[in-house]
């Protein structure tokens, strides 16, 4: 385990950095340590300080994406000037439709043909937005907004649901009528799980705002 002081947290922000760049351009299996070490401008062993595998690399970029979406959605859900509904639409819409750009990560990171990279990655996806995903759903209920007599259990259901749901159809969601059509279902989903008595909930519109 490499020592944490500021100078190593930089060197290994750096390699994950130009390694994720690396991945995108070349993909997973067509780059090397020794490229992505070259790229980052330090030797191969350094590379192994820091990380044991490129799968052990992978990880950690996605923790670190994660790390940076959940910061962003705690501040959508302690947003005091959104209702509930519209801190529904952000979140989902951030977390889940992210920008076209990044829609081909499970392509270029290989995560679908890497059980464990899989594995780790559905555990930080739900530990880190399940909660968030659960305040709000509760601020919606005592509201008045949302109804549901098993706010834990929907919750979970429902977030993990649309999060799988569109991982399969990922590469469909490059093309703009996919897109709405996905949305579309989602949207139903969620207004009839949550007995909202008018389906207000729209995330094309806030998918275009990304």
């Amino acid at each position: 385990m490499a020592r944490t002081t500021k100078k190593s947290i930089r060197k290994r922000n750096l390699i994950m950095s130009e390694a994720e760049q690396l991945f995108i351009e070349r993909g997973f299996d067509q780059t090397t340590v020794k490229e992505i070490a070259d790229k980052a401008g330090v030797a191969k062993g350094t590379f192994y300080y820091y990380f044991n595998t490129k799968e052990e690399l992978i990880s950690a970029i996605l923790q670190r994406r994660y790390e940076e979406a959940e910061k962003d959605a705690k501040k959508i859900a302690e947003d005091e000037r959104l209702d509930p509904i519209s801190k529904l639409e952000l979140i989902i819409s951030r977390l889940i439709f992210a920008k076209k750009g990044n829609l081909n990560i499970s392509e270029y990171f290989q995560i679908d043909k890497n059980a464990n990279v899989m594995k780790k990655r559905n555990v930080e996806f739900r530990n880190k937005f399940i909660p968030i995903f659960k305040q709000v759903v509760k601020e919606g209920i005592e509201k008045k907004i949302f109804q549901t007599s098993y706010p834990s259990e929907i919750t979970e259901i429902l977030l993990i649901g649309i999060d799988g749901f569109l991982h399969i159809h990922q590469k469909d969601l490059l093309s703009s009528s996919y897109i709405n059509q996905k949305m579309d279902a989602v949207e139903k989903l969620i207004c009839q799980v949550l007995e909202l008595d008018q389906c207000q909930i729209n995330l094309k519109t806030k998918q275009n705002d990304e």
